[in-house]
This record gives structure tokens, sequence and C-alpha cells, in this order.
């Protein structure tokens, strides 16, 4: 683990400490990837705000995942809920909370920003949570859950949380990890930088086994690269999976009012489709569409951000649709030109660590 902590140490250096300096993204709308199509927000009934979507298809359908914060006074209470939409993204049932607690819990629920993922035929939710009694940055751990429907409502089955596994510090607060099926199989990838991967082994263990560990060499100047949406098969070329990641950075801009304050910028990269996971092709610079950054800002409950924060995508032939959070207060689908974006990576070479 003393290998893994030196390099991810020096990968920040490395992908953190870039100025950016550059006049041409002062507004960043300007700079939009041709291959944003079109953006779209998602009306839940009964959420206005809700935010950090995950996708998934639901036979002709989707499904999605979103986060609410019933009261903004008291933003450590927090909700996933799920929503039926159609092919135009519109929803087609009621909206449902999900439960993640015992009836006789007594802390409130405090899950966030869920990923969808289909392993073989079973459904999963990926999430993170804090079940003790008290908030605290390092309580915060990943849960993995089956998600049921019954034919009237959703149900989550057999959460797990994970607690055992390489790197595991109280001090953490673990969220964002990248969920994939590897051949009927969840695995989880940890970090970008490193580009580290687990399969959990469930059944009640709460620990991980450590399948890889691979570093690449390339720069992103837009803040530490952090996990985004599940990454598919088949999206990318060659077979490969393809995610989308998020990063942030303190910067002034024309959105912020020239204001310093903390940006979240969107990308993609693919990785191998054998282990050990390589990282092959990443996003030279963010992936930026119309409203991205303009639009409402709202009262900040944290601290005052510019959030665009992608949690899922699905895809055809010929385009991606990407779920996004923007603010932390709305819910948001984005129409990419597939094979634009996918030219857009840039190919990198990754060394394997063990």
């Amino acid at each position: 683990m003393k290998v893994i902590s030196i390099i991810f140490l020096f990968a920040c250096s490395v992908f953190g400490s870039e100025s950016l300096v550059s006049s041409d993204f002062l507004d960043f709308e300007d700079k939009a990837s041709d291959f944003v199509l079109e953006v779209k927000k998602l009306t839940i009934p009964g959420f206005p705000n809700a935010f950090n979507p995950s996708i998934i298809r639901w036979g002709r359908n989707f499904l999605l995942n979103f986060r609410i914060i019933p009261n903004r006074s008291q933003s450590f209470t927090s909700y996933m809920g799920v929503v039926i939409l159609d092919e135009n993204f519109d929803p087609t049932s009621e909206p449902q909370l999900l439960d993640t607690r015992a009836p006789d819990a007594s802390s409130p629920s405090r899950c966030e920003d869920g990923r969808l993922i289909y392993v073989g035929d079973t459904l999963y939710l990926v999430y993170s949570d804090n079940m003790e009694p008290k908030i605290s940055k390092g309580g915060f751990r990943i849960y993995i859950a089956k998600l049921e429907f019954d034919g009237e409502r959703f149900h989550l089955k057999d959460p797990e949380c994970l607690t055992q596994y390489d790197g595991e510090s109280r001090d953490l607060r673990e969220k964002n990890w990248v969920p994939f099926d590897y051949r009927g199989n969840l695995f989880l990838g940890y970090s970008l930088v490193p580009h580290l991967i687990f399969r959990p082994l469930l059944m009640g263990t709460g620990a991980c086994e450590t399948i890889s560990c691979t570093i690449g060499s390339f720069i992103w100047s837009w803040g530490i690269l952090r996990g985004g949406t599940s990454a598919l098969l088949g999206a990318a070329q060659n077979g490969e999976y393809l995610a989308f990641f998020h990063s942030s950075k303190k910067i002034a801009s024309a959105h912020s009012d020239g204001q310093n304050v903390l940006h979240y910028f969107m990308g993609a990269y693919t990785f191998s489709a054998e282990p050990p996971f390589s990282i092959t092709r990443v996003s030279s610079k963010p992936i930026i569409g119309k409203n991205f950054y303009n639009g409402p800002i709202y009262k900040p409950f944290w601290h005052p951000v510019r959030v665009v924060f992608p949690g899922g995508y699905v895809f055809d032939d010929r385009f991606i649709w990407i779920v996004y959070g923007r603010q932390d207060h709305e819910a948001w689908v984005a129409k990419l030109d597939r094979a634009k974006l996918l030219e857009s990576l840039v190919p990198i070479n990754s060394s394997f660590v063990r």
C-alpha cells in the first residue's frame, strides 16, 4: 500500500498544480464542446430541487435515480429516489423515495449520489451513506444494494457497507466509486489516479479484494480526477469501458462574477476490458455544453460552487445521453455525438503497479 500512496501523492502534484490562467475559459460556455448537441432540464414532480441523477435502461424506458435534500437548513439529511422516464426523458411513473433505514433506526437518512449498474441481470445501486449517530467526515462509506421492483414499488435489498479494503481510513469520506460489470461480477474503481480496482466480496463481509492498480501519464489542469458515472462496456471503441469523471478547482470566472469559487468539471475516459483495466484515453479538456454554468445561482448550503456533476449515461450506436447534477439543485440530461466524443479523447500510456 505504500507504493500506491506515494504514486497517488505524485499524481496529485501533477494533475492538481497547473495554473488555470487561460483567458479563453473565463466564460466556459464560449468554448462549448461541439459534440454536446443539446441539453434538457429534468422535471421530477414533487421534487423540484432533485439533483445528482444516475440513469439506466429500463425495458423500453429509463430508470432515473436522484438525490434530494428535503430541508436545506439541515443539509446532513439526504434521500435518494427513483422514477421511470420515457424516451424523451419525461416521467411516466410517480417518483418514489427509497428506504435506506431500518424501521427502528435512530439516525436520519444521509445517503448520497447513487450509481445504477446492471451486473448480469441484477440491478445494483452503489451509493454513499453514514449510519453513525453523529455525522462525521470519516463516517461516510460506500454501500451496495440490489434494487428490486415488485411490480409497484422499488426496494433496496441486502444493503452492505464496505469497510475492509486497501487504504481504508476513518479519516476519509468515501464516495464516487465507479461500478462496472466484469464478466458477470461487480467491480469498483476506487480511484482514477492511480486506477485502483476492487472486487467487493459481499455476502455480509464488507470486504473488497484488490484486483489491480495502474497509473497513466497525462495532464489534466482542472483538479484531481474523481469518479462520476458507472463504466459501461461497449460504449467505447475496441470493446473498452467508457465512463465520465468529475474534478473541481477554485477559479474566478464569468459564472462566478469574477470571484474565486470552486468549479466542477466533467470529462470522459476509457479503460481496457480486461485486467489490469488500464486507462487508455482521456479528455484533454472539460466537456462543456450550453447552460452547464449559465443559469440560476442558488444560495449555497455548504460553500459557493458552480457544479456540473455527471452521474450516469445510456447510449446507442450514434448518441450518448449523460445525466448530471447542476448547482446541487437541478438534474439535467445532455445528448452527445458518440463518435465525436470518442475522437476528442487523447491516448495515454499506463504502467502496471500491481
